[in-house]
């Protein structure tokens, strides 16, 4: 009895499925370790960012957009909300409607809300900051950081990583901190409760 006939096609196809599965497990590869180091990443980030809690706050003395020069010693017995934020950065532009509500709404006897611009650090052109600050429109002082106070806090090399929130206790000791968007309710946590206004 004869073979019987076999289609010279089947073959070809086979291996052309084979074929086709040899991408899609490498783009599953690539995608493993680009998750991996994503989150290898966030997590050193974020041990940045909670490392100086409960540690003194810097003793610095920075200038805010109209000039003034602010200084720690100056601020303690009050709670000092420090907002970290830069141009070019949409997750800081979605927190503003929250940060704004927090320093209106904030005993100013109890708490001081510091905006802390960081696009000095990050080289922005200055019509940019300019920009962003009018957009930005907040009531509250903003200091123009500078690479020292920021590696008192999360690092210079990471003030990409934006909006971040500090809160600076009475004592001089920081408190608390929040990294990303933070609603008005986590922000205000931050805080006791009888330091803000209903």
């Amino acid at each position: 009895m004869s073979d019987p006939v076999r289609d010279p096609s089947r073959g070809a196809r086979r291996r052309a499925a084979r074929g086709a599965l040899v991408p899609l497990a490498a783009l599953a590869v690539c995608y493993a370790l680009y998750a991996g180091v994503t989150a290898a990443v966030r997590t050193h980030v974020d041990h940045r960012i909670d490392a100086p809690v409960g540690r003194p706050v810097l003793d610095f003395e920075l200038p805010d957009t109209t000039g003034h020069a602010w200084r720690a010693a100056d601020l303690r017995g009050r709670y000092v909300v420090l907002n970290f934020f830069r141009s070019q950065c949409a997750s800081c532009l979605a927190e503003r409607d929250a940060v704004r509500q927090l320093a209106a709404r904030v005993d100013p006897a109890q708490v001081e809300v510091l905006g802390v611009f960081l696009d000095a650090v990050q080289g922005y052109d200055p019509a940019v900051s300019a920009a962003t600050l009018r957009t930005l429109a907040y009531r509250h002082p903003v200091l123009i950081a500078d690479a020292a106070f920021v590696d008192a806090f999360h690092g210079a090399g990471w003030a990409h990583v934006t909006p971040v929130t500090y809160v600076v206790g009475p004592d001089g000791s920081i408190t608390g901190s929040h990294r990303g968007v933070g609603s008005y309710a986590e922000l205000a946590a931050l805080l006791p409760a009888d330091a803000l206004r209903r």
